[in-house]
């Protein structure tokens, strides 16, 4: 690994300067610009797609529309919603959504590492699971590129009731960047230790003169090393979107994506098992952090490749000033060769050994979401509505081929003299033997129609919110789990198809709101939702759907001229026929039982003073395992939920809104110790980490250019990120620098 080392060509950026140096003398000179943030139009004409949230700046945003699908005000939301700006993502140089959702409450790191999973007051999630735009992406690693997001919406608790199956502990909506009436360019590069090279591309613009037609084109290219031995990525993306506006009625946005990702494998990376001694509590044996379970002969051979393409569009129809009908769709081509060396083999804590796994599946999948919302308003006496009603369909299907891993025939390697190396043709040889086989084949959809009344009273103080949705899921799962057990290995075709159909659910929701001043309101509700049929055991069995309910309660606040926006929010959550990943066999599960979770959540966000900007929040979550299926754990508490979670960042900006001028900023992010496992008999020691930041704006030719430096764990603590839920933990990274030059054109 090399500690530090700058990118490889600069190319990029000399281009892109020369391009939009050139594009800016054929016009009049333009003024400073920042385009981090989506900017209001100029032409006077009124965006039918976009929210209130698009034209605000700072680290506080004071509407959402995750929560209701109606850009409601937060103060007049009875959901705990939190949400990343865009300022947040640039100040801190995040680098993935994963990243980014760390600023708020109730989110910690899930045991997942093959896909972007959170865990969200205590519940993973789910493979991969992420909303864009409001339509659901699912089984994706990387998800959404953080140079095309806006800022990310966290929904806390059960969203069934306007999105279907899903997770119950919340959901990430990331809301993409959309297109500019006014020219603006920008270049940002990144370089920091462990190779990393990071350029991002954002060009915005009108079309035609009449800015009826708008167009943003955006790229990104990411390589890197990392702190563990064998890990590399090497990833691009692009973006084209465009939005058509010919009349004052009607809009249309079309959005295309393209990633091309290529990598080592997470599961190789920082895998640190833990030594089981019966009677004590455990923890992680104390290996360097540039360990691995992987190879160099992946990353050569048989690195993890991802090609995902999304096709995507909404349009809008304004009936009159009350009543909108929209349309969302997207469907998303997914080819993804997941390979990688894991520890699924078992280990030896007498002799240290690792009996080490070979995954090689080459899968594709693909999913299509869509819905159809028509929103208005109704007043009938004292009481004005605020209506939704609507429909959406989802469907999803992915083909598995290969062996769920094979049992390396070498020698284990051993944690405390690891030898690498001499295994590209064993590898070549395992993968051959399984190319004709089908592991597995998925068939899923998800038809739902709901409708909302968020009914106003009192002049607007008592906002109450009713909710329902009837939905009916279906699932198609291959009959046989084609491992090398089976008699079919290595000729398994993945059918027949086993099919199971859910019977209607019926997912309702109820709060309400008071305003207690115009700054201060309190809210309650109650909520119960539907997972999606879709866990299944090695043997092919599907369970039953997970459900669960919620009680929550809280108080929203705005303060010092809604410069800052602060809540408190007290949940119980409970989920049934819980499952979780089964560790042997990536993408299927395992049962828990029941599962509850509750506390307290605070968070803050905003422009304390002219100068000073915050963004903070502090968790309090106790999650229990309440029946466990006889396995022995009631009464545990749930694996990686840590009962206490804070972080802080702050931002001082010595010429706020101004072009020239300098930036300091500092953090801090703690964790309470967790369990690792069910059986709570290891944990993860908690630990406190910190952050920080330093920013110089200039104009360099009328151009505003940002040099910015962040180091994140300054005082470079040594943690774990997470666990598999079994017995190895995943180390966080140590001291990281990343330095950026940013170019607005």
């Amino acid at each position: 690994m090399r500690p530090f080392d700058l990118p490889r060509g600069a190319s990029a950026c000399a281009l892109m300067i020369s391009l939009c140096s050139a594009h800016a003398s054929a016009q009049e000179a333009l003024p400073a610009i920042d385009v981090a943030g989506s900017g209001a139009p100029s032409s006077g004409k009124q965006s039918l797609s976009g929210s209130p949230a698009d034209t605000e700046t700072g680290y506080r945003r004071t509407t959402a529309f995750g929560a209701t699908k109606t850009n409601t005000p937060l103060l007049n939301t009875p959901v705990a919603v939190q949400i990343v700006p865009r300022e947040v993502i640039v100040d801190k140089q995040v680098l993935d959504t994963m990243e980014a959702v760390k600023n708020v409450s109730g989110v910690q790191a899930s045991t997942g590492t093959f896909y972007d999973q959170y865990l969200i007051r205590g519940f993973t999630s789910g493979y991969g699971m992420t909303w864009r735009n409001g339509l659901k992406l699912e089984g994706l690693i990387g998800g959404e590129e953080i140079a095309f997001t806006e800022r990310v919406e966290i929904v806390k608790g059960p969203g069934s009731v306007l999105y279907g199956r899903i997770e119950p502990g919340g959901f990430v909506n990331v809301v993409t960047k959309r297109p500019q009436e006014e020219f603006k360019a920008e270049l940002n590069q990144q370089v920091g230790n462990w190779g990393l090279a990071r350029t991002t591309v954002d060009i915005t613009g009108a079309v035609d003169k009449e800015k009826t037609a708008l167009f943003r084109l955006m790229g990104a290219y990411d390589r890197s090393d990392s702190f563990t031995d064998f890990d590399h990525r090497d990833n691009g993306a692009a973006a084209l979107f465009l939005t058509f506006r010919p009349t004052e009625q009607f809009e249309f946005n079309a959005q295309f994506e393209h990633y091309q990702k290529k990598q080592t494998t997470p599961d190789g990376s920082g895998t640190i098992p833990v030594n089981i001694v019966p009677g004590i509590v455990n923890y992680p044996i104390n290996l360097p952090r540039h360990f691995s379970v992987s190879d160099p002969a992946l990353w050569g051979n048989f690195p993890y490749v991802v090609h995902r393409t999304l096709y995507g569009y909404d349009w809008t129809y304004k009936f009159d000033e009350d009543w909108k009908l929209r349309n969302r769709f997207h469907y998303v081509d997914h080819e993804e060769n997941q390979t990688g060396l894991a520890n699924w083999g078992g280990w030896d804590g007498s002799t240290g050994d690792i009996t080490r796994t070979f995954v090689h599946n080459p899968l594709k999948r693909s999913m299509l979401s869509t819905n159809l919302d028509l929103t208005g308003e109704i007043i009938t006496g004292p009481l004005r509505h605020k209506t939704l009603v609507g429909l959406d369909w989802y469907k999803y299907q992915d083909d598995w081929v290969g062996d769920y891993g094979f049992t390396l025939p070498t020698a284990p390697l051993n944690i405390y003299s690891p030898v690498y190396g001499n295994l590209t043709g064993i590898l070549h040889q395992l993968a051959d033997s399984a190319r004709s086989n089908v592991l597995w084949r998925t068939r899923r959809q998800d038809f739902g129609v709901y409708a909302q009344d968020q009914i106003s009273l009192f002049d607007d103080r008592l906002q109450i919110l009713l909710g329902g949705r009837w939905d009916k899921a279906s699932a198609a799962v291959a009959s046989v789990y084609g491992g090398d057990w089976e008699s079919c290995f290595p000729s398994c075709t993945g059918y027949p198809l086993n099919t199971y159909s859910d019977k209607p659910k019926l997912s309702p929701r109820a709060a309400v709101l008071y305003r207690l001043t115009d700054n201060i309101s309190v809210f309650g509700g109650y909520v119960r939702s539907f997972g999606a049929n879709n866990g299944a055991s090695a043997s092919g069995q599907v369970y039953a759907p997970e459900e669960a309910y919620q009680w929550e309660a809280g108080a929203k606040s705005v303060w010092l001229d809604g410069d800052v926006t602060a809540s408190v929010t007290l949940f119980d959550l409970t989920k049934k026929n819980i499952l979780k990943a089964d560790p042997l066999n990536p993408g299927l599960s395992l049962p828990v039982g029941v599962v509850n979770s509750r506390g307290v959540e605070l968070d803050i966000a905003g422009k304390v003073t002219e100068n000073l900007s915050v963004i903070g929040s502090y968790t309090f979550d106790v999650a229990k395992i309440v029946d466990d299926n006889n396995n022995g754990f009631a009464g545990h508490r749930f694996n990686s939920v840590a009962p206490h979670v804070g972080n802080i960042w702050a931002k001082w900006d010595t010429a706020p809104n101004q072009p020239e001028g300098w930036e300091l900023g500092f953090g801090a992010y703690a964790s309470d110790e967790r369990w690792g496992a069910d059986d709570n008999t290891w944990k993860m020691p908690a630990y406190v980490k910190f952050d920080s930041m330093a920013a110089w704006r200039t104009l360099i030719e009328d151009h505003k250019v940002t040099f910015r430096f962040n180091v994140k764990n300054l005082s470079d603590t040594k943690y774990f990120e997470r666990s598999d839920g079994w017995m190895f933990a995943y180390y966080g990274a140590p001291r990281t620098f990343i330095g950026s030059v940013n170019f607005q054109f």
